[in-house]
């Protein structure tokens, strides 16, 4: 019987809230390094679940996550992990010059140098008519799969207020844009204190790959 955990005992004494977030971070830093999970939510809620942690109190956030995944990375990926990124940078600047009439962003771990080789190249561009892109790829032959994400409302006359998410492969790699209607429903949808409202035009990531 899975027992609801608050706190940890260890030696007689209790773990603090604070080092159980860490603990619960560190492990969904490891599912995403070694066995290939990309979403941080997907990531804490399989660690939350096998440490027996319900409360929503107790659960570390993307930031505490993302640092415990750094540390994983530079203690046990030293090597093999920065190579993973910098190739998936330079699929990025690919991808992005193909697509460079619609002016895409690179998000998520490509850009913050967060990804391995289980990672996908994370575009985001903001279009009023998505059959222009639709026409696009398949005009390029490329084979695409869509899906249909619920975006925060905002408070504007727009008539669509889903984001759709296009995945497909650029050679090898795969790749997910998400197209947006208009730049409000980007904003709102991604609160500055995402990890994934960073984001970045092709000249900035051509100047990151360089560097």
């Amino acid at each position: 019987m899975k027992r609801r955990l608050t706190v940890r005992k260890s030696g007689g004494k209790q773990t603090s809230h604070r080092a159980l977030k860490g603990e619960i971070a560190y492990l969904a830093a490891r599912l995403i390094a070694e066995h290939g999970i990309t979403s941080f939510a997907v990531a804490k809620q399989k660690a939350s679940r096998q440490m027996g942690v319900s409360e929503q109190g107790l659960l570390p956030d993307n930031r505490e996550i993302e640092a415990a995944l750094r540390s994983h990375q530079g203690i046990f990926q030293n090597n093999s992990q920065p190579k993973e990124c910098h190739a998936l940078r330079q699929v990025a600047v690919d991808v992005m010059r193909w697509l460079d009439r619609f002016s895409p962003w690179l998000v998520g771990g490509v850009l913050t140098g967060l990804a391995n080789r289980f990672s996908r190249v994370e575009l985001e561009i903001v279009l009023d008519d998505t059959k222009r892109l639709e026409m696009f790829l398949f005009n390029e032959g490329t084979l695409f799969d869509t899906r249909v994400e619920h975006a925060i409302q905002v408070q504007a006359a727009h008539t669509r207020n889903d984001i759709l998410i296009y995945e497909f492969s650029f050679g090898e790699f795969p790749v997910t844009i998400a197209c947006y209607q208009h730049h409000a429903m980007r904003d709102a949808h991604h609160p500055r204190k995402s990890l994934k409202y960073a984001r970045a035009q092709l000249m900035d990531v051509e100047k990151l790959l360089a560097d």
